[in-house]
């Protein structure tokens, strides 16, 4: 029950996000202090919802992560490496 609920919410955060599409780049622009997260706590984070992280790329000023969760539901997720907030999420 627990993984239909955590990929519900992520698939419902991925599909409110395109609107934002545009502001993709915006939202992945270095921070002003220059503060980057590192992947490791990307990684954490996604661990500790039940995934489990196959690669975190950087690009863009964004990591572009891929992951399952524990039922074997693939997810392709960015976060701004500035904040390590989600930017998009989406069912691969």
């Amino acid at each position: 029950m627990r993984t239909i609920i955590m990929a519900s919410a992520l698939l419902a955060t991925g599909l409110a996000v395109p609107a934002m599409a545009d502001d993709r780049e915006s939202r992945c622009a270095p921070g002003i202090d220059g503060r980057i997260v590192a992947a490791s706590e990307v990684n954490k984070g996604l661990e500790g919802l039940g995934y489990r992280v196959d690669r975190i790329k950087a690009e863009h000023g964004c990591y572009e992560v891929r992951a399952v969760n524990d039922s074997g539901v693939p997810i392709k997720a960015v976060y701004a490496r500035a904040t390590g907030e989600l930017v998009q999420a989406r069912l691969r």
